[in-house]
């Protein structure tokens, strides 16, 4: 016996409304390569689309055994009666088995059948009325048989033909200039609700869109980003990226969209000098998209963010960027962010309308020769912040003393059988999350006084331990090194947390808490060397408060060799600052009415100057 020729068969794609839906006969070859005449045994299995038995006689043998002489071929009928898939659409499979002198061959089959479709042409046209050359065009899926799939549409004749089935779908279409070159204009065309249940026709003319025109107060600020999106439904959004918005024009296309569903935003970056910038956000809600929109920010809509930029080592960068949220689904705005020099400070105007919130990321990095930036150190507010407007707001990020935070969502969690970590061992002063480059990290988990487990995640929540199920004591333990090039300040933080705990069946926050200390610090992390001051001892976490049960403190002037127990008087503790270029280290311990302990030594806290 030889092999099938041809190895698979191709019945075609027969069409909606299937009036053409008649049986189709393809032949199935078979050649004997041998001396001897061979009897082969025929068999037929065929699936629908959805990997189901298709219709019984949907694909039909004409016979169930051929010989095939010594030599020579033998051919057999398959006909595929593709009346019988009804109304269903898509790929209907069979494979043709055949049995006999010692082989057995497949032979594969396909109807990709069409179920309720129509033609949807598309004719793009530019500005000056011409068929389009340059577009970035697609029709997603909303509902339907197509649902959730996306079609890209392209043609350099400015006119695309496409068969897609019955069903909800939305348009978005961007016509250019130059796609190389924004500044060129974009119109920006969307229909967010288009219906098909016909042939149709749809004119996508840029003459339709008309100018955005957002401002902020000072003319002397240069527009560097704007990123206006719309929310389709939640998790399904659209959005277009220009240098400015003085080269988009927008049009909404097609019906209104009253379930609620339809958001748009707002969204842009502009910046002056060295060290200031705008960032704007707005939106909400809509029935219809805009076609055309004009906003000019005013002073007393903004909210003014001084970020205060640290760095414990010299001659680093720092990239602060502000991102704002809005509510109910539409999603975030840009982001725009300029390495400057470290030690200073960023001023950020930011709009306050419409509900927004605002995160900030400050990142520490590092150039290389190149002039590329890798991030050494991460701080960020967390969760937004919503500003007033007409307000000045400062905030200090990445100087010390860094140490673990806990509170909120930020703790020690077990769920069933596994404890994990989740908080950040290097918050900095002010307290913002955040997670720097470490040299060494070892994190260990006591149960009884046993260790049962080691691994090398600072407990960021992405490595977790396996305990058994029954009540015990647990020690988690971590201890992580930075080296001196990233942050001479906190240049090993140690932590640990003593609690009980058995299985459970959600997760759960276990019982934790830490201990900060926040002393005056210059954005170097620096003190004036020899002065006193009163540092405040901060317990968070389930010590806090009145749950507290014992504080103790100590202070170190040589790294942690010897420690001395300092008094804590109204939450605070009496601190000598250290010689110029010489350091001093924290220590402390805190226990809660139920038994539960906390540890933290925090080596290198800050330096004197």
């Amino acid at each position: 016996m030889g092999y099938p020729d041809p190895v698979s068969l191709n019945f075609g794609a027969p069409k909606w409304p299937h009036t053409d839906d008649m049986p189709v006969a393809r032949k199935v070859t078979y050649r004997n390569l041998g001396t001897k005449d061979v009897t082969l045994d025929l068999s037929v299995t065929a699936t629908d689309p959805k990997g189901r038995p298709a219709p019984h006689g949907f694909y039909t043998l004409g016979a169930k055994k051929v010989t095939v002489p010594a030599g020579g071929r033998a051919t057999v009928g398959l006909t595929a009666h593709t009346r019988l898939g009804g109304s269903g659409r898509g790929t209907y499979s069979a494979y043709v088995v055949a049995k006999g002198g010692g082989q057995t061959v497949r032979t594969g089959a396909v109807v990709q059948r069409d179920g309720e479709s129509y033609d949807v042409t598309l004719k793009y046209i530019g500005r000056d009325g011409r068929p389009a050359k340059y577009f970035s065009s697609g029709l997603f899926g909303l509902t339907g048989p197509a649902a959730e799939e996306l079609f890209f549409l392209s043609d350099v004749s400015g006119t695309v033909k496409i068969r897609v089935p019955k069903g909800g779908y939305y348009l978005d279409t961007q016509i250019y200039g130059d796609p190389d070159d924004t500044a060129k204009g974009v119109d920006w065309l969307a229909r967010p609700r288009l219906n098909v249940t016909k042939d149709m026709t749809l004119k996508l003319d840029a003459r339709v869109a008309k100018p955005v025109d957002i401002t902020v107060p000072d003319k002397d600020a240069r527009q560097v980003l704007a990123y206006p999106q719309y929310v389709v439904r939640e998790g399904l959004q659209e959005g277009v990226f220009v240098e400015s918005y003085a080269h988009l024009r927008t049009a909404h296309l097609g019906p209104e969209v009253t379930d609620g569903s339809l958001v748009q935003q707002w969204s842009g970056s502009w910046v002056k000098g060295d060290d200031e910038q705008y960032d704007i956000l707005v939106g909400g809600k809509v029935e219809r998209l805009a076609t055309g929109y004009a906003k000019h920010f005013k002073d007393s809509e903004l909210a003014t963010v001084n970020a205060r930029l640290g760095a414990s080592a010299d001659g680093k960068k720092a990239v602060a960027t502000p991102t704002g949220w809005l509510p109910d689904g539409s999603g975030r705005g840009s982001g725009w962010s300029v390495p400057q020099q470290a030690l200073s400070t960023r001023k950020f105007h930011l709009s306050t309308a419409d509900k927004v919130q605002w995160d900030t990321d400050v990142d520490q990095v590092m150039e290389d020769e190149d002039g590329g930036l890798t991030s050494e150190a991460t701080y960020l507010v967390h969760p937004p912040a919503t500003y007033k407007a007409g307000r000045t707001y400062t905030r200090t990020f990445n100087t010390a003393v860094f140490g673990p935070r806990i509170g909120g969502d930020l703790g020690i969690y077990r769920e069933g059988n596994d404890i994990t970590g989740s908080l950040p061992v290097v918050a900095d002063g002010d307290g913002h999350e955040g997670e720097s480059d470490f040299s060494s990290v070892r994190t260990t988990l006591h149960r009884d006084g046993r260790k049962i487990g080691e691994n090398k995640d600072p407990l960021t929540g992405g490595e977790s331990f396996k305990v058994p199920a029954a009540d015990a004591e647990y020690r988690l333990s971590t201890s992580v090194r930075r080296d001196p090039r990233v942050a001479p300040v906190s240049s090993r933080v140690d932590a640990s947390w003593t609690f009980r705990s058995k299985k459970v069946r959600k997760e759960t926050l276990l019982p934790a808490s830490t201990v900060r200390f926040t002393p005056k610090v210059g954005l170097d992390s620096r003190a004036p060397a020899g002065a006193t001051q009163s540092v405040p001892v901060t317990v968070q976490g389930t010590a806090a408060g009145e749950n507290l049960k014992s504080l103790s403190a100590y202070v170190s002037y040589d790294k942690g060799r010897t420690w001395k127990k300092a008094a804590v008087r109204d939450g605070k503790i009496s601190v000598t600052n250290p010689a110029k270029g010489k350091s001093v280290s924290f220590r402390a311990a805190a226990e809660d009415k139920k038994g539960n302990k906390a540890t933290v030594a925090i080596y290198d806290a800050y330096f004197g100057k």
